[in-house]
């Protein structure tokens, strides 16, 4: 993962910290967004919003590279070239933004998306609308094929074609 992947990464922490309802706030939570957000970008777009795989994990799909970080953060580590996070973990593993994300790393409809998932988890449960087709085939503790989470959008056939166009 490089420079700039890393750095969205963290500034989505901050972005989703700073917007998620109060109940909504922990790690789990804002990790959820990246999957679902993520999903919705592809499927309106052609593209996902972050370079990331996700793991079938025991309550959901985990942002893997994202996943890493916030562990990093929570257990007080140094990051990745030596960014600094925008955010801190506290008790019950609730994500604190510690200053402005820099949403000038994300394009309006990065922004979109994942502002409608922020919403969306006001009144559903994120960790509910995670647990879909590709994780349900995936086997525990294993990487989620990129087919697979395609196949679960509405216009998967020509989503798969794009990526398989994509990368050959």
């Amino acid at each position: 993962m490089n420079k700039e992947n890393i750095s969205r990464i963290l500034e989505a922490f901050a972005y989703i910290a700073e917007r998620a309802p109060a109940q909504k706030k922990n790690m789990y939570n804002v990790l959820k967004v990246f999957y679902l957000a993520d999903k919705l970008h592809m499927e309106r777009y052609g593209r996902f919003i972050f370079e990331e795989s996700y793991s079938a994990m025991a309550k959901g799909p985990v942002p893997s590279t994202a996943y890493d970080l916030i562990k990093a953060i929570k257990s007080g580590k140094e990051l990745p070239f030596s960014i600094e996070s925008p955010v801190t973990l506290g008790s019950n593993h609730i994500v604190t933004a510690q200053r402005q994300a820099d949403e000038d790393l994300f394009s309006g409809s990065d922004l979109l998306c994942m502002d409608e998932v922020i919403q969306l988890s006001e009144n559903e449960d994120l960790g509910d609308l995670s647990h879909d087709d590709a994780w349900k085939s995936t086997g525990l503790n294993s990487f989620m094929p990129i087919e697979a989470i395609l196949s679960t959008l509405q216009n998967s056939e020509a989503l798969l074609e794009l990526h398989h166009n994509r990368h050959p």
